[in-house]
């Protein structure tokens, strides 16, 4: 009874600390907005070199010490799951479990023992997983948000400069516009920093390319540097990306209508086909069996 104890007791130690480092986090972004008019801006970081810290970046995890708590998180999982699962085998319920499928008939379950060896084994695979899976929906997430909002950000700068706009106050007016939590939103405006800390434009471009690595965001970073190199003009440049952009959506929208009749088959066959089965094939089965059943009864002398 100590030990399950001890466990329950690191887990509460472990949310605690948690729901601390949220609390704290969320009071220091808090304070960090206060001041309307920063005397200087943020510092601007690229991309870690390590692949794991660079995973996380491109998830949005982008604190100092983001590798070592998830290292952390992973091996605490790792550790506190085989621990229990070593409980489990102690307790002698997998081999409980496998003798009672070694006992049907014919040898069928022999085939389901090592399924059912392994299956805690399984979870605890799965457990571990579950940092690298969040992470990818972090990740997934801010990409989308990205292609959600590249068109319309496309679409503004495009409008804005054929008025005659430069492209730096294109940038602030929609900026200024969208809202401040967007992912796409954030990173323009650290484009916006790198430039007063005085790097070159081309290169505050490709950094931001490296921050958020998105296709269709690093083509249109792509034309825009060719443009800023070769000296040609920002507007025509943005009103072929616009259009480029619009006809690749609509590209992307026909395969998606065209792909549908094939994904339809699958929930078509788990979810309609039986219903159609049982309702044809029900009445003539029932009817069978009352015949057999009949038939057996003959012979039997019942």
């Amino acid at each position: 009874m100590e030990l399950p104890a001890l466990i329950v007791g690191i887990v509460i130690l472990l949310t605690i600390l948690f729901v601390r480092m949220r609390t704290i986090g969320k009071i220091q972004s808090r304070l960090g907005s206060i001041d309307e008019e920063p005397e200087e801006p943020p510092v601007v970081t690229d991309p870690a070199s390590g692949w794991l810290s660079g995973w996380l970046y491109l998830a949005g995890f982008r604190s100092p010490n983001a590798a070592a708590v998830f290292v952390t998180i992973t091996v605490a999982i790792l550790v506190l799951g085989g621990f229990a699962m070593w409980q489990f085998h102690a307790s002698g319920i997998p081999q409980q479990g496998a003798d009672l499928l070694r006992s049907i008939p014919g040898g069928v379950g022999n085939v389901m023992v090592p399924f059912a060896l392994a299956m805690p084994w399984l979870l605890l695979l799965m457990l571990v997983m579950v940092p690298v899976l969040v992470v990818r929906q972090f990740r997934k997430r801010r990409v989308e948000q990205v292609e959600v909002d590249l068109p319309l950000t496309l679409d503004l700068l495009n409008t804005l400069a054929q008025s005659g706009i430069g492209f730096d106050a294109a940038l602030d007016r929609i900026i200024a516009a969208q809202p401040a939590d967007r992912v796409l939103v954030q990173e323009l405006r650290t484009f916006q920093y790198d430039n007063l800390a005085g790097r070159p434009r081309v290169d505050s471009l490709r950094r931001l390319a490296r921050r958020l690595q998105v296709p269709a965001f690093s083509t249109f970073i792509s034309a825009i540097i060719q443009a800023e190199q070769v000296g040609a003009g920002i507007a025509q440049t943005l009103r072929v990306q616009a259009a480029e952009f619009r006809s690749r959506r609509r590209e992307k929208a026909a395969a998606a209508a065209l792909s549908v009749p094939s994904k339809m088959i699958l929930p078509m066959v788990i979810g309609f086909l039986p219903g159609v089965f049982v309702a044809l094939l029900g009445p003539m089965l029932y009817q069978a069996m009352q015949m057999m059943g009949q038939t057996l009864r003959g012979i039997g002398g019942g």
